[in-house]
């Protein structure tokens, strides 16, 4: 009788040493992605945007790109001034240096991508977005490659996106090591079919898709096909991030880092 209940005491922790295992091995810590740096909290796109976001432990800052009257590669996401800064005009029409002198708000400058890759290096992972230029046509990928290049920028340290997959495929003929992230439309979500992600996957290893438009029929969609799910929002994160973390999304962006971890864990 003894050694029989032994044996089902060794069974018991075996099987409860087991659970463990298994909840261990399903932790969920999803990317947290700094939307234009912490940019609730400070200028968006902006040192000290980004600075704020490292402080408040975002897992990535990320950097829309724009292509300057002179070609270089700034981060701003409106194809105009007017907004974050006290100039006006579209970027394509202004020179770096004038859009250097202008305030993006609080004293701080809009930084150029030469400029964040120099400062940060490698203590940082970028998340950068591409697009196309006025004329749709993709012009900034060799520039953005080489400034990574020159600053020695690990691969495994940058994710890029985009809406325009010719931007992602030239990346990807080009350096087949860097991850990227192919953004996908309202419409583009409603269209989507298992076979267009198959055709996806062959360049990107996630999808970013709209918190609005996103449900675990989606979630699940992609995960089936290999893909990693990352969502954005519009002005209604905290409408939506408690769902997002619902769903088991594989990163989300944010404003507000902290916010953000303090919603996907509570306990933070």
């Amino acid at each position: 009788m003894t050694n029989l209940l032994l044996v089902c005491s060794l069974l018991f922790l075996s099987a409860c040493s087991f659970a463990s295992g298994a909840d261990s091995g399903t932790e969920y810590h999803p990317l947290i992605i700094a939307h234009r740096g912490a940019s609730e909290l400070e200028p968006e796109h902006t040192f000290a945007s980004y600075d704020r976001a490292i402080k408040d432990d975002a897992d990535y800052i990320e950097i829309d790109l724009r292509e300057t009257k002179d070609g270089e590669l700034i981060a701003m996401h409106d194809e105009d001034v007017n907004r974050t800064t006290d100039g006006e005009g579209f970027v394509r029409d202004l020179t770096l240096d004038y859009i250097e002198s202008l305030d993006a708000g609080d004293g701080q400058k809009v930084p150029t991508l030469r400029s964040i890759a120099s400062h940060y290096k490698n203590k940082v992972k970028y998340y950068i977005e591409t697009r196309s230029n006025v004329d749709g046509k993709i012009t900034m990928e060799d520039q953005l490659l080489q400034i990574l290049k020159e600053n020695k920028i690990h691969d495994d340290n940058v994710i890029i996106q985009s809406f325009d997959e010719a931007s992602l495929v030239k990346i990807h003929d080009q350096d087949p090591d860097i991850q990227l992230v192919r953004l996908l439309r309202k419409k583009e979500i409603q269209e989507l079919t298992p076979e267009r992600l198959n055709e996806i996957s062959e360049f990107a290893f996630a999808i970013g898709t709209y918190a609005g438009s996103t449900d675990k029929d989606l979630v699940k969609m992609a995960h089936d096909n290999g893909l990693d799910i990352h969502t954005y929002y519009y002005d209604d994160e905290k409408e939506l991030a408690e769902k997002m973390f619902g769903l088991k999304v594989d990163g989300t962006f944010t404003n507000d880092p902290k916010y953000a971890r303090e919603t996907m864990d509570p306990s933070k």
